[in-house]
């Protein structure tokens, strides 16, 4: 018959009992040890980080105390997170805002690239916060009547229900382009080179490529039809012609920039065939065939008769270079010889029109006409 006696099996459960307890106790030692080093680590972040500035004194020993309780019960499970998860949670990249937008279809897409990135900078990931932060940046035209009526729709209550997907989808029916495919279509059909470089033409023209909806053979077609003629002459003139758009693009980069470097050097070199010479001509030697003689003046009777007959000729300039003197004339009558100020004549040919200023002409040549007539049969009277 087997012993039921419990008093037979105590000293085995009491050795098991007393492993128990060692390991127990070992156990906690391991932990606490863990719990202090894991207190090392964070007061190193804390140290090297400053905590956010919203957080209180209050927050943070509430923060350490829980995590300190935490890593008793499973120091293996937190000590990984602890380590890698940033302690500042406040940081975020500095962008600019966007642009205040306006209404003009023209800068829908932009405004929403703009905001898109000024979200991702900021840490805005809430599509309620979205919204509100896009709606605050429509201020001017007709944005701004639209984003009141938006604003008034909202309702903090229920701001789980605000989808940024709808705002885009609404926002672009609005204000987006209803046919970004045609307007981008009339804009390549549009754009030339002209006289800027080739290098602008193609960050021009890569904006346009992907809303057209063209294959690379009507975008090579349209990339030549824009370009400048020399330009597309010359990589018609290359031993193997590019049949891509980015072989084109390549070629019409590399030609053009290398026309410009050259065009550079030409007018930066200095060519002394093509300026005069700065240096003093030397003197003239003097001829070997004897000079004329100079003819002497006339007698003195000679030079008077001279003067008295040419006493209303005005005399040349000697250098070829000055413009004559002109005869005093007046705008008055027309005649030589006095100023408009002291003319005497009653005739004023500035208040005549057309028809009495030929008439007036007319008259004062038939007058001299018939005074060189009647100075002629006078002289042919005096020979007779």
């Amino acid at each position: 018959m087997a012993d039921t006696n419990p008093t037979s099996s105590a000293p085995g459960l009491l050795d098991q009992l007393m492993q128990q307890v060692t390991q127990l106790q070992q156990q906690i030692v391991d932990l606490q040890q863990q719990n202090h080093q894991l207190q090392q680590l964070q007061q190193q972040q804390y140290h090297h980080q400053p905590p956010p500035p919203h957080q209180s004194p209050i927050h943070q020993h509430h923060h350490q105390s829980n995590f300190a309780a935490g890593s008793q019960s499973d120091s293996v499970g937190l000590a990984s997170p602890l380590v890698s998860k940033p302690s500042n949670l406040s940081s975020y990249v500095k962008v600019a805002p966007p642009e205040p937008f306006d209404g003009s279809m023209s800068k829908a897409e932009s405004f929403l690239s703009q905001c898109l990135l000024y979200f991702y900078g900021r840490g805005i990931t809430s599509d309620f916060n979205k919204v509100i932060c896009a709606l605050s940046f429509m201020k001017a035209g007709n944005a701004d009547k639209w984003a009141r009526m938006k604003i008034q729709q909202l309702d903090p209550n229920f701001c789980e229900e605000v989808s940024w997907e709808v705002f885009v989808s609404e926002f672009r029916a609005t204000f987006g382009d209803p046919n970004p495919g045609a307007t981008a279509r009339h804009k390549m059909n549009q754009l030339k080179q002209g006289t800027s470089t080739a290098d602008q033409y193609v960050a021009d023209f890569r904006l346009l490529v992907q809303d057209t909806g063209f294959n690379d053979a009507a975008l090579v077609e349209k990339f030549q039809n824009g370009l400048n003629s020399s330009l597309v002459d010359r990589i018609y003139n290359l031993p193997q012609m590019p049949s891509t758009l980015e072989g084109w693009i390549s070629w019409a980069l590399r030609l053009d920039r290398q026309w410009r470097q050259r065009e550079s050097t030409k007018r930066t070199s200095v060519n002394p065939f093509s300026k005069q010479s700065l240096t003093p001509q030397s003197p003239a030697k003097p001829s070997s065939h004897p000079s004329p003689s100079v003819a002497s003046p006339p007698p003195a009777s000679q030079s008077t008769n001279a003067q008295q007959k040419s006493s209303d000729v005005v005399p040349m300039e000697v250098d070829s270079g000055w413009k004559s003197v002109r005869p005093l004339v007046c705008f008055k009558c027309r005649k030589p010889g006095h100023k408009a100020v002291n003319c005497r004549s009653t005739t004023n040919i500035n208040a005549m029109d057309h028809e009495e200023i030929k008439n007036h002409f007319r008259e004062i040549i038939l007058k001299e006409e018939e005074e060189k007539k009647k100075a002629e049969e006078q002289s042919d009277q005096n020979f007779q």
